[in-house]
């Protein structure tokens, strides 16, 4: 289902003339590496706000992938401070912003098809659509997580085994997604390497929480996030 209203972000689509990272968000990522957490909210939030306001093209899915970095960042620097609704909101962004990428690759792919391409532009195109649903997938189990957290504010058998579980998506990911492009990229072989993994903390997340009730509780509600004020 398209996201219009995450659009919001992606307003001045103007195609640039060489694909960079549209924003420069070195100095945030250094203050994440270096593990100043809050630090580093505070600085990827203002630069999602340089990135609504910058120009983009709303044709290069590295944009949504350059913006889907950033919510991710930022939900980790929640993560860190216990901040569980904005864990959500940021999660909630990174999903839908994913998710409206991966309608743009598939719409690419049809339309490619449709207009008979070459051979080598269609297999990049099913990479791109196949790497797109992977990202996806991978959104929604961290943000699975993120909600056991809102309910269960952390507290409990639930909410401790929540924390555990995202402390283990973290660690699962690690050389599965890159940002070194200034957006985010996908491994594909290390994925496939570490997918056991990523099952067993759906398989372990559902013996703690009911996550189709929770998914149903809190619904996509299809509004840009916005990034909310850090203590």
């Amino acid at each position: 289902m398209q996201r219009t209203l995450i659009i919001a972000l992606m307003l001045w689509l103007v195609p640039l003339a060489c694909r960079a990272a549209v924003i420069d968000a070195s100095e945030a990522e250094a203050l994440y590496q270096a593990g100043d957490f809050k630090g580093a909210r505070q600085a990827f939030a203002q630069v999602v706000a340089d990135f609504g306001a910058a120009s983009k093209d709303s044709n290069d899915y590295k944009s949504y992938r350059e913006l889907a970095y950033y919510y991710d960042r930022l939900a980790d620097c929640c993560f860190t401070q216990r901040d569980w609704s904005a864990l959500k909101v940021y999660t909630d962004g990174l999903l839908e912003v994913l998710e409206v990428e991966r309608n743009l690759t598939e719409t690419q792919l049809t339309g490619a098809l449709a207009s008979g391409v070459a051979k080598a532009t269609a297999s990049y195109l099913v990479d791109r659509a196949d790497e797109s649903s992977r990202l996806s997938v991978l959104a929604q189990l961290k943000r699975t997580i993120a909600l056991a957290l809102v309910e269960t504010q952390g507290n409990g058998p639930a909410g401790e085994g929540s924390i555990r579980q995202y402390q283990q998506m973290a660690a699962a990911l690690v050389g599965v997604i890159g940002t070194d492009e200034g957006y985010i990229t996908l491994n594909i072989a290390r994925l496939e390497q570490n997918i056991d993994k990523f099952d067993q903390i759906h398989t372990d997340l559902g013996e703690l929480v009911d996550i189709a009730a929770l998914w149903q509780t809190y619904p996509l509600d299809g509004q840009p996030p916005l990034p909310p004020a850090a203590d």
